[in-house]
């Protein structure tokens, strides 16, 4: 046995190597997969700020207090129902509509339309027919855009008041409590607590062009009109129904 050969049996050594082009297309392939991953985590992230604007109809503006016989959109309104931005309320001939916007309020008398939207420190209401009554607490206001006319409090202080648009060219305006400003272009009037006025829209007159020809300017005036203390007194009286701790919602 001393002089036999031992043999020791070993496995072929097995070398794998990638050509130059198979190397590239490898790392080209996980490029492009890193690149892909990058862009779809970074829309993943933006979608919900892009789906989400700060007056997206997914926010709740407010909440419907009282209703009877109203709707707003394609929905018949009733109390507890959410209020969103861009939303349309509508009332019927013999329904209204009472409706908490953060801390303030708007009524829709009979037969009214208007759309509510967010607005700073309040809301804002545009009047398509009829009559609101809108009011804001103590550092809070509201916007009522009508016949091309804006109302709001004149200051931070709690305000009611009552818009009728009577035509497109005719509104009746009603301070309940506090001062409202009303404006269009640059000109501003007030109506205070207790008194109310006919606001008539009217173009201005038109200015002489080529030839002396007349040009629309393209700007409308107002005449306000005060009216007797009646429409005053009967919105006053609105007012105080509607705050009374026996309406509905208070």
């Amino acid at each position: 046995m001393g002089g036999m050969p031992i043999y020791v049996l070993t496995p072929p050594q097995v070398v794998l190597t990638l050509k130059r082009s198979a190397l590239s297309e490898v790392l080209v392939r996980k490029f492009f997969t890193a690149v892909l991953i990058a862009a779809l985590t970074v829309l993943l992230i933006q979608a919900p700020a892009l789906a989400s604007p700060g007056s997206s109809p997914s926010v709740p503006l407010g909440v419907v207090v009282s209703a009877e016989n109203s709707n707003y959109g394609a929905a018949v309104t009733t109390s507890g129902s959410t209020v969103y931005d861009g939303d349309r309320l509508k009332t019927l001939p013999n329904a209204t509509l009472r409706v908490r916007l953060g801390s303030g309020q708007l009524v829709l008398r009979q037969g009214t339309m208007a759309d509510v939207h967010a607005f700073p420190n309040g809301f804002s209401a545009n009047l398509g027919e009829g009559t609101v009554v809108a009011s804001s607490p103590q550092g809070q206001t509201f916007q009522l855009i009508a016949d091309g006319a804006t109302v709001r409090p004149a200051n931070t202080q709690a305000t009611s008041g009552q818009i009728s648009m009577i035509s497109p060219n005719e509104l009746i305006l009603t301070g309940i409590r506090g001062t409202l400003e009303v404006s269009m272009g640059d000109e501003v009037k007030t109506v205070e607590a207790g008194s109310s006025y006919r606001l008539e829209v009217e173009p201005d007159e038109a200015e002489p062009g080529p030839q002396g020809a007349p040009r629309p300017t393209g700007r409308n005036r107002f005449l306000f009109i005060l009216i007797p203390a009646i429409a005053a007194v009967a919105g006053i009286i609105i007012w105080r129904a509607l705050e009374s701790p026996t309406a509905p919602g208070n």
